[in-house]
């Protein structure tokens, strides 16, 4: 595993998403593609660019042209795999595209496409996302956990053990 290359996505990341925080903890958010990454290396037979794509996995959901030159970058200092993950898994609505529902089906329509490693690192991001929503916001960990449920059909080429944990919070929170 080339962590040089690790090293420089995560440095990326912190860059990109410097000054920002996560909603409900207030944590910087840089932790959240790091805990991503975490998860990903916890995957048997994880690569580096899967790991390098978790700690960018947020960074292209931005206005234009940011998201151009962004794309430049990672290609440049990463390559064409880890970029392809970034994509697959960067959720292509706007706000100008309609509500919230209309939206989500735009970004599941993008993730059926996405490859069995993209579809391991959306459901690293749903681990992550899901693992203490219930607590922080137990209103928004419902209608999020029935977003989510949707997209389980679309990821089962994804990692078996990975699909079944958020398989698993899922129903937990919408049991509650």
């Amino acid at each position: 595993m080339s962590e040089q290359q690790i090293e420089k996505a995560d440095a990326l990341a912190a860059e990109w998403h410097k000054e920002e925080q996560r909603k409900y903890t207030l944590e910087p958010y840089i932790e959240h593609p790091r805990a991503v990454a975490a998860i990903i290396r916890s995957v048997p037979h994880h690569t580096w660019e899967l790991v390098a794509a978790a700690l960018l996995h947020d960074v292209l959901e931005v206005p234009e042209p940011i998201r151009a030159q962004r794309i430049l970058v990672i290609r440049r200092e990463l390559g064409e795999i880890v970029l392809q993950y970034v994509l697959e898994v960067s959720n292509p609505s706007t706000p100008e595209d309609g509500n919230r529902k209309t939206r989500k089906a735009i970004d599941r329509a993008h993730l059926a496409k996405a490859s069995p490693a993209g579809q391991t690192l959306r459901l690293a991001d749903a681990v992550h996302n899901l693992h203490n929503l219930s607590e922080l916001s137990p209103t928004f960990a419902k209608l999020y956990a029935a977003e989510k449920k949707l997209i389980l059909p679309l990821t089962l080429a994804g990692d078996p053990t990975l699909h079944s944990r958020v398989s698993k919070i899922i129903g937990e929170i919408l049991a509650s």
